[in-house]
Parts: C-alpha cells; structure tokens; sequence
C-alpha cells in the first residue's frame, strides 16, 4: 500500500512537472512572434513603412502559423513530439537573429513566414502530449496553466520591448528571442524523457482515470457526438473573432496611444503592458464562468456581449483625454477576448479528452485564431490608414455582435429542441 502511495505522489509530481515543462515551452516562444508587433511602431519609423506595410509582415507569420496549426493539428498524432518541438524553437530563434541583423525591410516578411510555420508545431503537439499522458482529473489544472501562457509571454516580451525602446536599442527583442528561445529548446529536449516515461500502471489509467479496461477500448471508438461537432463548428468563427478582437489591440494599440494621445513610443509599449497583465485572469474568468453557465458556446456569447459593451465605451470617450479610463476599458476587452481564447484553444480541446484528438481540436482552432490574427494585421492596418482608428473600433464592435447574434440562436434553438425532446 505504501508502495503505492508513493507511485501516485511520483506519477503526480511528473504530471506537475509535465504541464509547467509545456508552460514554459509555449510562454517563451511568445518571445519569439509577438517581439514583432510589441516593437512595431519603432519598425515603422526605423524603416520607414506605413501602418499596412508593417501589417504586412505579421499577415505573413499569422497566414504561416494559422495554416500550419491545422496541418500539425491533422498529423500531430504522427509526431515524435520531442524532437518536433526542439526544431519548431531551434528554427524561430534562427529566423529571430536573422531580424536583428537587417537593415532592409522587404526580407523580414520571408523570415517572419517561416517564423510562424516553426512555432505552428508547438500547440497542438504540447495539448495531444498532455491529453495522453495526464489523467482527466488532471485536465482543468492544466487548461488553467496553459491558458496563461499567452498573456505571460507578451507580458513579458511587452515589458522587454519597452526597455529596450527606452535604451533605444529596440532591436534587442529579436537578439533576446534568438537566445532564449533555443535554450529552453534545449531545456526540453533534456527534461523531455524523464517527464514522459511511465510505468505500465500509469498508462493504463492515462487515458481515462475512471475507466475499466473494457471502457478504455469502448472510448477509443467513441464517435463524436453532433453537439461536440457542432460546437467545433462555432468555435471555428468564434476562434477568428477572439484573435481579430485581441490580437489587433495587441499590435495596434501602441500606435492608437501614440497617434490619438501623442505619447512617446517606449510610453505607449510600456501602457500596453497592462493588456496582458489583465489578461492573465481571462484563463481564470472562463474557467469560473464555465462552472457557472455550463455551455461553451453561450460562455462565448456572454463574453463577446462584455466586449462589445466596453468597446461602445471607448468609441464614445476616444480621444477626449481619458488615456487612463481608455486604457482600462481596453485592458477589459483584451481580458474577455483572452478569456474567449482560453476557452476555444485550451479548455475546450482538453475536456474533449477521450471524445476526439485533443491535439486535433486544438491545432484546428487554433489555426481559426490565426486566421483572425492575419487579418488583424494588415486589415486593421490598412482600415486606419483609409478611415481612422474610429473606424477600426466600429469594425471590432460589429465582431463582437456577430458573435453575440450566433450564441443567442445556437442556445435559442437547443431550448427549442430540448423541449421538443421532453
């Protein structure tokens, strides 16, 4: 029985070790894609471009990565995942080095292309790795840590860029990620092993903690249900929402301080910090809320119903001089937005667990995120370069009440059919 004991307290302790080994790997590699937009009004000026030549060099990572999560979410099954992810971070600390050293623009779109097709491999295989070798009551714990990610890496890389913008050496972003992202690649490739191996008792019970061995057969040709799918099926909308909303704060919003405030580059970055701080909570806030509404989708909607409250406030005070309540609004869209991201790309593949390829889910959505984030670049670049940034808000506005209008109908029409029903 001790004998045991003990094989639970170890099996649980890689299990931690596991999910924070994942966290890392995921959060550093935001060092290495958003140093891109958290740098991009000092880009702009360095060389010389416009709000949508600048958009263009994110469109082109975001078209490489949101296309690449769904190949990788299709055959990451295939993967040795070890090896995948040391090579995904090998690569975009080399495409990071090659930035820092030019002096012409024009190139930067090519590396940052192949940037995003690298770092595309990470998600799916780190979330189908977790939902393989973690036991279900395991699955909330990591949703919950690997939903922070997001928002510590650009935290992180934020509160970086605006040093180095501060000590006007804006470049330094790209020769951090060329350094650090290979090391913890390296950190990987080391702690990979003794995190993953198991004994014969933990893999039986690695794909469902509760099942027997004849409903551990029985789960692995379970069919996914219509209401699973068509979830996915939102999801896929919702997913190009959430990036539109989120990303384009994350990457314009430095611009929209220094243009509608006038203030100085290394301020308007380090305002832009509190995105991300508030963001943090997001993964936190869906969880709860989840607890509370049990339904994706609706979760969804209420979330995208905040967001497009907030976002009326700002169309009506921007510009005005409240830069303090301005920023405070946008940090609450950015949370809810994040929070909506948690719950498409993290919460919802892992409790899909034993229903259909966690991973799969995940890099599908993920890459429907992307799609979102490419066009948050260069659209929402070229939308304020013709209109203003007023019009881009109105633009965030209408997303955010098309999103609103499909959870209000999906949840309208399962009333209906579980009254036909009972």
């Amino acid at each position: 029985m001790e004998t045991e004991q003990r094989k639970v307290k170890k099996h649980a302790r890689k299990s931690t070790w596991l999910i924070w080994l994942c966290w890392l790997v995921y959060m550093c590699s935001y060092l290495g894609k958003v140093n891109y937009s958290a740098n991009i009004t000092q880009i702009e000026t360095f060389f010389k471009v416009t709000h949508a030549q600048a958009g263009t060099v994110s469109t082109f990572f975001f078209f490489a990565y949101g296309a690449g999560q769904i190949f990788n979410g299709v055959f990451c099954k295939k993967y040795n995942v070890k090896y995948v992810v040391f090579g995904g971070l090998l690569v975009s600390g080399a495409c990071n080095l090659g930035v820092a050293f030019l002096r012409d623009f024009a190139p930067i779109k090519y590396l940052w292309l192949v940037n995003g097709a690298a770092l595309s491999v990470l998600w799916p295989s780190l979330i189908r790795l977790l939902s393989e070798k973690l036991k279900r009551e395991d699955m909330i714990r990591a949703s919950v840590i690997m939903g922070t990610t997001v928002a510590i890496g650009t935290l992180v890389i934020y509160g970086l860029s605006a040093l180095f913008v501060a000590l006007n050496v804006f470049k330094f972003a790209f020769y951090t990620a060329a350094i650090l992202v290979p090391a913890i690649a390296l950190v990987w490739l080391f702690a990979f092993g003794k995190l993953t191996s198991r004994t014969e008792s933990e893999e039986d019970d690695s794909l469902d903690l509760d099942a027997t061995p004849a409903k551990i057969g029985a789960q692995s040709k379970q069919k996914t249900s219509k209401k699973a799918l068509t979830t996915i099926v939102i999801f896929c909308f919702f997913a190009v929402a959430t990036n539109l909303v989120a990303e384009g704060i994350n990457t314009w919003l430095p611009s929209i301080l220094k243009e509608t405030y006038h203030l100085s580059d290394s301020l308007s970055i380090l305002l832009t910090l509190l995105m991300p701080l508030v963001a943090v909570f997001g993964n936190f806030f869906a969880n709860m809320l989840y607890q509370k509404l049990r339904d994706f989708v609706l979760l969804c909607g209420v979330l995208f119903l905040g967001a497009g409250v907030l976002l009326g406030g700002i169309i009506g005070i921007i510009g005005a001089g409240f830069v303090v309540f301005t920023l405070i609004l946008f940090a609450f869209v950015r949370m809810l937005a994040g929070s909506s991201n948690s719950t498409i790309t993290s919460i919802f593949p892992l409790q899909m667990k034993g229903k259909i390829n966690s991973g799969l889910i995940a890099g599908v959505l993920n890459g429907c995120c992307y799609v979102g984030s490419t066009i948050s670049s260069y659209g929402l670049g070229s939308v304020a370069d013709s209109f203003g940034w007023l019009a881009v808000f109105y633009l965030l506005l209408g997303v955010c009440g098309a999103v609103v209008l499909v959870a209000f109908v999906y949840v309208l029409i399962n009333k209906l059919l579980r009254g036909k029903k009972e």
